[in-house]
C-alpha cells in the first residue's frame, strides 16, 4: 500500500520528490520513529517489508526482569538504573530516564488521538493471559486496566468464554489461575447473532463489537452469568477503531468493570495497534511503502538513494536522513551464519561474541540468557551507528530498536521500551 505523505497541503510523489527522512523497517521502532519524526515536522516515508505487531499481546514493556531473575520486577524505574549499571553500552544508558519517559508519552498521545488509549503504571500493572499465568508490563492498554485491579484486589471475576472462539478457553484461563485468585469462575456463552457459524476468532468479534448491535447481543448473553461478580474477563474483543466506546458500553450496562485477558498471537489487540498505527501515518502524512524491501543504499551528497522492491518492480527514493530499523534475526535485520552475524543492508559493523563457541551457554533455558542475544549495532547517544572504531559511520544514519547492542529484551522484557525510546531519540536526531 502506498500512502503518499503531504507537504502543505500538496500531495507528493512519493518516488520521486526527495524526504526529510526515510525508516527502514515497520515495526514498532520504525512505525515510532516515523511518527516521532512526523510529529515535528519532517516528511517521512517508511520502507517495510512487513510488521509482526499483529502478533503482540499489545502492552508494552518498559524492563521486566535483569536477566537471571525469574520474578517481574515491581520497580521498573529502579531495574532499569541496574540494567544500566549491569550492562556497559546498553540503550537505556545511552538515554536517561527523562528521554524514557518522553517517548512513552509522545507515543502513547500519538495513539490516544486514534482512539486506542494507554495508561502507564510505575509499578508495572499486572495482568493475566489466556493461559492462565501473570504478565507485569509499564503500558497497558486502556481495555487491560481494570484487569490489573481485580487481580490486585482478587475481585470475584467471571473469565468468559465464546463458543467457537479460537485460541481462549475461560475454564483453563480459571483453572491455571486459581491458585493465586481463588475468586475466580469461568462461564462459555454463546451469544445469539455474533460471529458467524463455525470458527470464531477475536479479530472478527473485535469489528462486531465496534458495533452497538454486536455489543447488546454480547451483553444480553452476559447478564443471566453474573451472579454478584465484581469484574468480567473477556477475551481481546472490545472493539477495534472503537475500542473505548465499546468498553463504555458494556460496562455501563453490566454495572462491573470489563477487561480484556491478552491472547494468543495473533491479536485483536495488537491489529488494533497496527490499524491505530497505519492510522497515525495517514494523520501526519507518513507514505509507507508496506510489502517493499530496501535492497539497496547508496550515499549521495544530499543524503541517501534507497532502491525498494515492491511487488516486483523495484523504485528508488531519495531523503536527507535515514532511520534502520529492522528488527534482528526474524525481521532479517541481523543474519547469523555459522561463523559470525552480520547486518545485510548495509554491512553495519555488529558487536557480537569473538567466535561462535561462546554464542551460547550449555543450558539452552539459562535464564541469563545467550551472548548472541546481545549482538547488535552499536551507537553513540544520538542513535548514529557506530564504526568498529566506535566513530559515527554516517552523521545522517541513525539506527533503532531491537537491532541494537548489548540489550537481551527477550530476557529483560525491554523489546516496546527500546523500540520506543531509542526511535524517539533518532527522530530527535534527525530534527536536530
Amino acid at each position: 500500500m502506498i500512502n503518499p505523505g503531504c507537504t502543505e497541503g500538496v500531495a507528493r510523489d512519493p518516488w520521486t520528490a526527495p524526504w526529510d527522512v526515510v525508516v527502514i523497517g515497520n515495526g514498532l521502532a520504525g512505525s515510532a520513529a516515523a511518527l516521532f519524526a512526523a510529529k515535528r515536522g519532517l516528511s517521512v516515508a517508511v520502507v517495510g517489508s512487513g510488521s509482526q505487531l499483529p502478533l503482540s499481546s499489545g502492552l508494552f514493556d518498559l524492563v521486566g526482569m535483569i536477566p537471571g531473575e525469574s520474578a517481574y520486577t515491581t520497580r521498573p524505574w529502579d531495574t532499569v538504573d541496574a540494567l544500566v549499571q549491569s550492562t556497559p553500552g546498553h540503550p537505556y544508558g545511552k538515554l536517561g530516564a527523562g528521554t524514557i519517559r518522553e517517548a512513552f508519552q509522545s507515543f502513547i498521545s500519538v495513539l490516544a488521538e486514534e482512539g486506542v488509549g494507554y495508561q502507564l503504571c510505575p509499578e508495572n500493572g499486572r495482568v493475566i493471559t489466556s493461559v492462565g499465568t501473570v504478565k507485569a508490563s509499564y503500558a497497558l492498554p486502556e481495555t487491560m486496566m481494570a484487569g490489573a485491579t481485580a487481580l490486585e484486589q482478587r475481585w470475584k471475576t467471571l473469565i468468559v468464554g465464546i463458543r467457537g472462539l479460537k485460541g481462549f478457553e475461560a475454564s483453563q484461563v480459571a483453572q491455571t489461575a486459581r491458585g493465586f485468585w481463588p475468586t475466580l469462575s469461568a462461564v462459555e456463552i454463546a451469544p445469539e447473532g455474533l460471529g458467524r457459524p463455525g470458527d470464531l476468532y477475536a479479530e472478527a468479534l473485535a469489528r462486531e463489537l465496534d458495533l452497538p448491535k454486536g455489543r447488546e447481543r454480547l451483553i444480553q448473553a452476559l447478564r443471566p452469568h453474573l451472579d454478584g461478580h465484581q469484574a468480567v474477563g473477556l477475551p481481546p474483543i472490545i472493539g477495534m477503531e472503537r475500542s473505548r466506546e465499546a468498553l463504555e458500553h458494556l460496562e455501563a450496562s453490566l454495572g462491573v468493570p470489563c477487561f480484556e485477558i491478552p491472547g494468543m498471537p495473533p491479536t485483536a489487540a495488537g491489529v488494533r495497534l497496527r490499524e491505530a498505527l497505519d492510522r497515525a501515518f495517514s494523520r501526519y502524512g507518513v507514505a509507507t511503502f508496506v510489502g517493499g524491501r530496501a535492497q539497496v543504499v547508496t550515499e549521495t551528497d544530499t543524503g541517501f538513494s534507497i532502491t525498494a522492491s515492491l511487488r516486483g518492480d523495484e523504485k528508488t527514493l531519495s531523503a536527507r536522513k535515514m532511520i534502520l530499523a529492522t528488527g534482528r534475526f526474524m525481521g532479517g535485520g541481523l543474519v547469523g551464519d555459522r561463523c559470525r552475524v552480520t547486518e545485510p543492508l548495509l554491512d553495519l559493523y555488529v558487536a557480537q561474541p569473538s567466535g561462535r563457541e561462546a554464542w551460547h551457554r550449555c543450558d539452552l533455558f539459562d535464564p541469563k540468557g545467550h551472548a548472541v542475544n546481545r549482538a547488535g549495532v552499536e551507537s553513540d547517544e544520538q542513535m548514529h551507528p557506530l564504526s568498529e572504531g566506535g566513530r559515527p559511520v554516517n552523521s545522517n544514519l541513525f539506527v533503532a530498536g531491537s537491532i541494537l547492542a548489548h540489550q537481551d529484551w527477550k530476557r529483560e522484557k525491554s523489546g516496546a521500551g527500546i523500540s520506543i525510546a531509542t526511535a524517539f531519540r533518532a527522530a530527535e536526531s534527525c530534527g536536530a
